[in-house]
């Protein structure tokens, strides 16, 4: 397994989606001065191509099928764009990459103080919540168009930063990336990208860490030190050591960044079995559970509201919009949420802008593939590739009638904000790492970041040795069980065996596989 393996991983850390790393055979074995190299490269191309579709298409007509198709060929080239748009010079929208998003063309983004520090006249770069309402991180790159206007990038942080992640599978190293102010651009927490080392309360008490960001890697573009963090999937601090470099991003400067932290012994593997995991470790398998499902029932109650309010008052009412709204904004996990009507057209949403959109644009006909009255999920995709960045769940729900069903709530779940929400499950138990997957395989949440979205019955990466044995003839087929095999563990830093048990949750009519790994020694 493990000389089968770690090849394979790391020929997925070589490929990153257009990076092309230094090449380590010529005695380059770094992974810091690696991963810089490979985020100044992508940095680099990002400007150019923005740049490019500036010149070809900043002076098009308003919602040009030429200019659209430009647009959506630069979305498709890498798979960490959410979506590219261009605004003419009073940063009215003139066009975008994916026809779900027409609506915005003709919008001023200016007027609704959609990140001023886009709109200047010098490339820029910058981490933001993506609105009041949903915070989203996002990373938006701008460049001006030189007769007027800018093209604007979204860039989704947590496929971008999963990929440049993958160059340290093997070390006992961890990536990350910071702004000249301080925020997170990538980290592997996902709950913390977005987030302002010096300013947000849940680093107050990490002193350490915030006066070495802002007395060493803030003012200087290369450098090392050391400071306390919590150990990576955990709330344990430990002491750390980090080295940083500078990749020039736009008009400013990253600070890209490789910590160690201590690593367990090293766990040799062996033919005989884990302990059994005792009473007290299964429970915490149920507390994960009971969370998970605290959550899908906050969707429900929310949804089963918004479905009174329609009966009560009808398809266009303020009490019908705002409980649509409400599931939005309470949920943590739903953020786009529409009422498709049985001829699959969008006549109710939040945001607002959606209204009057075929829900064809997503290639799903809802009333079609609704079988009955009761609620079920369905995978989508938001533009024209299949990504973690771009995956959704769609939460569906019929809404009756006087009997009949008049139309559909349908709560949109991006796969990275569903992780992101999951990952309180790291604050249960100890030595253990928690799996969400969908019945058919697809990983809505892993400790490791860069599983999620992964498929665990048909994606490579499982399909060696003892860990494939497992997933085909014990996880697969059965609800729940415990079982044994070989895998990396926590930091993807060397395979050790692992004891896992697993349960089958069912929400919606739909299953849901909920498992728990354990990250412990053979016996001596």
């Amino acid at each position: 397994m493990k000389r089968k393996l770690l090849p394979l991983l790391l020929i997925f850390a070589l490929l990153l989606s257009g990076c092309t790393a230094t090449d380590s055979s010529k005695g380059n074995p770094d992974p810091l001065s690696e991963a810089t190299a490979a985020l100044q490269k992508e940095m680099d191309e990002i400007q150019t191509m923005l740049a490019e579709i500036g010149t070809s298409a900043g002076q098009s007509p308003a919602g040009d099928e030429k200019a659209y198709t430009l647009l959506n060929e630069k979305l498709n080239s890498k798979t960490y764009f959410f979506d590219i748009l261009v605004c003419d010079a009073d940063s009215n929208v003139t066009q975008v990459a994916t026809k779900m998003d027409s609506p915005f063309i003709g919008l001023n983004l200016k007027s609704i103080n959609r990140h001023p520090e886009l709109f200047v006249d010098t490339p820029a770069m910058v981490i933001k919540a993506n609105t009041a309402t949903d915070d989203t991180p996002y990373l938006y790159a701008s460049v001006p168009i030189k007769n007027g206007g800018w093209v604007i990038a979204y860039i989704d942080p947590y496929t971008f930063g999963a990929k440049l992640s993958q160059l340290t599978i093997g070390q006992n190293l961890e990536l990350g990336v910071i702004d000249t102010n301080g925020t997170n651009v990538y980290t592997s927490n996902m709950t913390e990208i977005g987030k302002n080392i010096l300013t947000d309360p849940i680093y107050s008490s990490f002193v350490e860490l915030q006066t070495l960001i802002k007395n060493k890697m803030i003012p200087n573009s290369q450098g090392e030190g050391s400071y306390t963090y919590n150990a990576a999937g955990t709330n344990e601090p430990v002491k750390k050591e980090v080295k940083w470099n500078t990749v020039k991003a736009f008009d400013s400067e990253l600070r890209i960044y490789a910590n160690s932290e201590p690593g367990a012994e090293e766990a040799a593997t062996t033919d005989g079995d884990l302990r059994q995991f005792t009473d007290e470790e299964l429970s915490w398998l149920d507390t994960a559970s009971t969370l998970i499902y605290d959550e899908f029932t906050t969707l429900e109650t929310l949804t089963k509201t918004a479905v009174t309010a329609y009966q009560q008052s009808g398809e266009n009412s303020e009490a019908f919009s705002s409980a649509l709204a409400a599931i939005s904004k309470d949920s943590p996990i739903a953020k786009n949420v529409a009422f498709v009507n049985n001829k699959n057209s969008i006549t109710n949403a939040y945001p607002t802008y959606f209204k009057g959109i075929s829900f064809d644009l997503y290639d799903k006909n809802i009333p079609a593939i609704s079988q009955n009255k009761q609620p079920f999920i369905t995978e989508l995709t938001f533009a024209d590739h299949q990504t973690p960045a771009t995956q959704l769940l769609a939460f569906v729900t019929p809404v009756e009638n006087d009997g009949q069903i008049a139309g559909y709530i349908v709560a949109q779940v991006r796969l990275y904000d569903f992780a992101a929400y999951l990952t309180n499950l790291e604050s249960i138990g100890e030595n253990v790492n928690f799996m969400l997957a969908n019945n058919d395989g697809t990983i809505l949440y892993d400790g490791d970041l860069t599983e999620v979205g992964m498929n665990t019955f048909e994606d490579d990466l499982y399909s060696e040795g003892t860990l494939s044995d497992y997933i085909h003839n014990e996880y697969k087929p059965n609800r729940e069980g415990q079982a044994q095999y070989e895998f990396y563990g926590a930091g993807m830093t060397e395979i050790i065996p692992k004891r896992v048990v697993w349960k089958t949750m069912t929400f919606m009519w739909n299953d849901f596989k909920l498992s728990m790994n354990s990250e412990w020694k053979p016996a001596e």
